[in-house]
């Protein structure tokens, strides 16, 4: 279901965060979906069931799931997703942008990436 690197350099927990935030937004998991238990995902990823807690209470707290006591945890309906993953998004920038400053990178520096990424991204990928 998810592409989780347990070597990586990013924690467990934040890599499912991520990949699920990632299946909402391409639409593969769909509003009102039923995620998978925390012990079944934990037995999948052979980690501890903590590590699944956390990741599903910050999608929660991010408004991308919500969760019913004894059913388990479901896809936000979209609209709602939706709105939280821009959100999350635009937060991540904002962390981004304060790192770059903080590196020395200018102001025209980021407006050039930021250009590039947009005509990039309306070609379809092509520079």
């Amino acid at each position: 279901m998810l592409d989780i690197r347990l070597e990586g350099k990013a924690p467990i927990y934040e890599q499912l965060y991520n990949g699920v935030a990632r299946l909402i937004s391409s639409g593969r998991l769909a509003p009102d979906e039923k995620l998978p238990a925390v012990r079944e995902v934990a037995k999948q990823l052979g980690v501890n069931p903590n590590t699944v807690q956390k990741a599903y209470a910050q999608l929660e707290q991010a408004g991308l799931i919500y969760s019913m006591p004894a059913k388990g945890s479901y896809v936000s309906p979209e609209i709602h997703a939706a709105s939280a993953i821009r959100a999350e998004a635009i937060r991540r920038l904002e962390v981004a942008f304060a790192d770059a400053i903080s590196s020395g990178v200018s102001k025209e520096e980021v407006i050039n990436i930021a250009e590039k990424i947009w005509s990039d991204d309306r070609n379809g990928g092509n520079s």
